[in-house]
């Protein structure tokens, strides 16, 4: 695949994601989506359109934090996680300094480990 097909498919990829997470969160419109993430509505009309492959960085931000997940996910880069409580980890995490996120991966690995004992 060219470098071109590559951007078409992960535009494609993520239009498709967002539209899921628009149904499941029992979002009926652009508009609201565009409203709950800050956005101007007729940028991502034209992106869900495909008129327009003109999200940023900044858009994508948004509207990965508006339905609770990371922007690898949202384009597809990572799988989307069913568990509520994972994805409120990993928000969480994108707020901490580093040594905070160390304390707690060890923390995680060291409960994990205890259960595996029992």
């Amino acid at each position: 695949m060219n470098p071109g097909e590559n951007n078409r498919a992960m535009h494609e990829k993520t239009r498709d994601i967002i539209r899921l997470l628009m149904q499941r969160n029992g979002i009926e419109s652009e508009r609201q989506l565009a409203l709950g993430s800050g956005m101007e509505q007729s940028t991502l009309h034209r992106f869900l359109a495909q008129k327009s492959d003109s999200l940023n960085f900044m858009h994508l931000q948004s509207i990965a934090r508006y339905f609770g997940i990371t922007v690898s996910q949202l384009i597809g880069e990572m799988p989307l996680d069913e568990d509520h409580k994972i994805r409120s980890v990993m928000l969480a995490m994108q707020q901490m300094p580093e040594y905070k996120k160390d304390v707690l991966l060890a923390t995680s690995q060291a409960l994990a480990s205890s259960e595996e004992r029992r």
